[in-house]
């Protein structure tokens, strides 16, 4: 996994806004959320916090969507649907 990717889930937001914090100030200009099932709000809510409260420059570059296929134990296949946001300074 990229160093830049912040994973988000069921933690306040602002966990993921402080991380991204942390990773602009570290010199990335460039991460990706990534955020799976009912964490997908969380996802949108962090972008939309730093954009409005932290980073007025802040762009998104490319959201993407699709599903994961987990296995279960007995087998069976289950499909959660993610998003992804690219976004950079």
């Amino acid at each position: 996994m990229n160093p830049s990717t912040v994973i988000v889930g069921k933690k306040d937001t602002m966990r993921y806004v402080t991380a991204c914090i942390t990773l602009f100030n570290r010199g990335e200009r460039e991460i990706v959320l990534r955020a799976r099932g009912r964490w997908i709000k969380n996802c949108v809510d962090t972008v939309m916090l730093l954009r409005k409260s932290f980073y007025h420059d802040l762009r998104i570059k490319e959201v993407s969507i699709g599903s994961d296929v987990l296995e279960h134990d007995e087998g069976r296949r289950r499909y959660v649907s993610y998003m992804e946001i690219r976004i950079e300074r």
